[in-house]
C-alpha cells in the first residue's frame, strides 16, 4: 500500500487499508501509514478539504506517536497540523518531537532522525539549527539519494505554507540524471580521446550528473559510460537490440578493440534494458526508440528523485538525415526545453546511407497500446452477462467514441479489450477517460455487483502492422504487444498501470498533464521478465 500511495494511487490504497482492517488497528506502523493516507489526500486538495483531511491526518500521526511512533510520529502531526492552519499547534507537536531521545547512529536510520530533527527546528522557526542538523543528516547518509529527495519534498512543502526561503535546501538536491548519446567513430576518423574524455569529465561535474542513461556504440557512447564510471556516477544502458547483435552491429564492425571496451562498462553497470531483445532487422527506428527510451528513463529518475534532468551528447552540429542518431537525440530533446550541455565535435561529412529498406513481409511502427478487462467478470452468473455488456461494455464504448484522438486499432474478446493508439498522450486521455467513465456506472440498479472494476495495462513500443489472413482486419502483432499484455494482470482494479517505456514518453513531453508514479516490478512469468511498472494519474 506504501508504493500504491507513492506511486499516486491513493484512493485504491485507502480502499485496500479499510479492506484488510488496518484502519481499526493500533499498531503504530498501521496508524502511521493511514496517516499517510490522508496526508496525501490534503496535499491534494484545496481549500477547506485540505484543512480537514490535514487535521485528520495530524491525528492518525499523533495516535502512532502515542504507540511507540516516537519522533516521527510527532514530527508529521507538527506538519500536518501547519497545512490545517493551526500552527501553535503544530509548534507544541514540533517541541515535542525534539524532546524525544535521538538515534546518533549513521546511515539510514541516523538519518532519517537527525532530519525529523530538522523539520521539528524549521516548524519551530529555528532555520539556521535546522540547517545545521540538516547538514549533519546528509553527512550521516551521504548516498541516500531516495532519502535525500522526500525530505526536500516535505521540507519544500513547509517552506511553501510558511512563505520561507527554500535555497538552503540545496544540500538536498540529488545528482542529476542524464541520456548521454553521440556519434560513433569511423576506422578512419582521428579522435583525441583522452583530449575528449576529458571535456565529458567537465561536463558531467559541471551538470552534477550522476546518472547516466544511453547505449553503448562504439565512440562517444562508450567514452560517456567509461567517463560515467570513472566518477562516480551510475550506469544504466538501453540496448536497442539484442547484445549479440548490437556488438556486431554498432561495436566490432568500428574496430575490434571497441569490443572489450563495451564488455567492461557492460559488466559495470547498474542496468540494462532493452529496446527489442531481437537481433537487428535493418530498421533504424529501433535505435530511435532506444534513445528515446533512454531519454524517458532520465527523466523519469529524475522526477522522482526531484532533481534535474539533463542531455549531455557529443554532436558535430550537422541535422539529422534519419531517425536516428546523435543529431535526432539532440533535437528530440531540444523539443522538451530541458538542459543540455553538446560538446561540439569536428568530422568530416559522413558517407551519405540508403535509407532503410521496409521489411517485405510488412509494415513496422511504434505504438502505444493499452489491454483493459474487468475484475469479477468471469464471477457473473449467466443471467448478469447481458447486463455487464449492456452497461459495462456500452459504457466503454461510449467512452472511446468521445475521445478526442479514437484509436486507430480496436480488438474485444469477452469482457478485454486492446487498443492502439498513435501516440502515448492519446492512449494515456483514452485510459484515464475509460476509468472515470467506468466510475460514474450505476451497477446495482443494473443487478450487477459493484466490485466490477477496470484494471488498464499500457505499454509504447514498435509493432508489426499486417492484416490477419482469416479475417481480412487489421492486426497490430509483435513481441511489444505481448509486453502490454503483461502488464494488465499485476494492475489494481481501478487502476492504469504503464510501463517504463510508457511512462518516460508521457514524462519527457507531457509532463504537465500527467503524472506516471513507479508502483514496483510485474511477476516473474515463464520466459518474461519482470518489467518496471508505473501507476498513470492526471497530472
Amino acid at each position: 500500500m506504501l508504493s500504491l500511495a507513492r506511486a499516486g494511487a491513493t484512493d485504491f490504497a485507502r480502499s485496500e487499508y479499510v479492506r484488510l482492517g488496518l484502519a481499526v488497528s493500533d499498531d503504530a506502523e498501521a496508524l502511521s501509514l493511514g496517516a499517510r493516507l490522508l496526508k496525501d489526500v490534503a496535499l491534494g486538495a484545496a481549500g477547506a478539504r485540505r484543512r480537514a483531511f490535514a487535521r485528520a491526518s495530524a491525528r492518525g500521526y499523533s495516535a502512532a506517536a502515542a504507540q511507540g511512533g516516537g519522533r516521527y510520529g510527532l514530527v508529521n502531526a507538527a506538519t500536518m497540523s501547519l497545512v490545517a492552519g493551526d500552527t501553535r499547534l503544530s509548534s507544541q507537536l514540533a517541541a515535542l518531537a525534539l524532546e524525544h531521545a535521538g538515534d546518533p547512529s549513521d546511515g539510514e536510520a541516523g538519518y532519517f532522525d537527525r532530519a525529523s530533527r530538522a523539520e521539528a527546528l524549521f516548524l519551530l522557526g529555528r532555520r539556521e539549527a535546522a540547517a545545521d542538523m540538516l547538514a549533519k543528516a546528509v553527512a550521516s547518509a551521504p548516498s541516500s539519494v531516495s532519502s535525500h529527495a522526500s525530505t526536500l519534498r516535505q521540507l519544500t512543502m513547509i517552506a511553501v505554507e510558511t512563505g520561507g526561503p527554500t535555497a538552503w535546501l540545496e544540500i538536498l538536491r540529488p545528482p542529476a540524471a542524464a541520456q548521454f548519446t553521440g556519434h560513433m567513430f569511423a576506422a578512419g576518423d582521428f579522435v583525441e580521446e583522452a583530449a575528449l574524455k576529458a571535456r565529458m569529465t567537465d561536463a558531467l561535474g559541471a551538470q552534477r550528473v550522476g546518472f547516466g542513461y544511453g547505449g553503448l556504440a562504439a565512440g562517444a557512447d562508450i567514452l560517456w559510460a567509461e567517463a560515467l564510471l570513472a566518477a562516480g556516477a551510475e550506469l544504466h544502458v538501453v540496448a536497442p537490440v539484442s547484445l549479440a547483435s548490437y556488438v556486431e552491429t554498432s561495436v566490432r564492425s568500428f574496430g575490434e578493440r571497441w569490443v572489450g571496451r563495451f564488455d567492461a562498462c557492460l559488466a559495470r553497470a547498474a542496468s540494462v534494458r532493452f529496446a527489442s531483445r531481437d537481433p537487428y532487422a535493418g530498421d533504424d527506428e529501433v535505435f530511435a526508440y532506444a534513445s528515446r527510451f533512454a531519454a524517458g528513463c532520465a527523466i523519469l529518475r529524475a522526477d522522482g528523485l526531484s532533481t534535474e534532468a539533463v542531455q549531455v551528447a557529443v554532436w558535430d552540429g550537422r541535422p539529422a538525415v534519419g531517425p536516428a542518431g546523435a543529431a535526432a537525440d539532440v533535437a528530440y530533446w531540444r523539443e522538451t526545453g530541458r538542459p543540455q550541455a553538446i560538446l561540439p565535435f569536428e568530422r568530416p561529412e559522413p558517407e551519405a546511407r540508403p535509407p532503410a529498406a521496409a521489411g517485405a513481409d510488412g509494415e513496422r511502427g511504434v505504438k502505444a497500446m493499452l489491454f483493459i478487462d474487468v475484475r469479477g467478470f468471469g464471477a457473473l452468473r449467466d443471467d448478469q452477462v447481458p447486463a455487464f455488456f449492456e452497461v459495462v461494455m456500452a459504457g466503454m464504448a461510449e467512452a472511446i467514441g468521445g475521445l478526442a484522438a479514437p484509436p486507430e486499432h480496436v480488438e474485444t474478446w469477452g469482457d478485454g479489450v486492446f487498443l492502439v493508439f498513435g501516440h502515448p498522450a492519446d492512449a494515456a486521455e483514452a485510459a484515464l477517460s475509460l476509468l472515470e467513465a467506468h466510475r460514474r456506472l450505476n451497477l446495482r440498479a443494473r443487478g450487477l455487483p459493484r466490485h466490477l472494476g477496470l484494471r488498464i495495462g499500457g505499454h509504447y513500443g514498435p509493432v508489426h502492422l499486417r492484416v490477419n489472413p482469416i479475417t481480412g482486419a487489421q492486426a497490430v502483432v509483435g513481441a511489444h504487444v505481448v509486453v502490454a499484455a503483461r502488464i494488465e494482470p499485476d494492475v489494481a482494479p481501478g487502476a492504469v498501470y504503464v510501463s517504463e517505456a510508457m511512462a518516460g514518453a508521457l514524462a519527457t513531453s507531457h509532463a504537465e498533464r500527467f503524472r506516471c508514479g513507479y508502483v514496483g516490478r510485474t511477476k516473474l512469468r515463464k520466459s518474461f521478465p519482470p518489467l518496471s511498472i508505473f501507476n498513470l494519474s492526471r497530472r
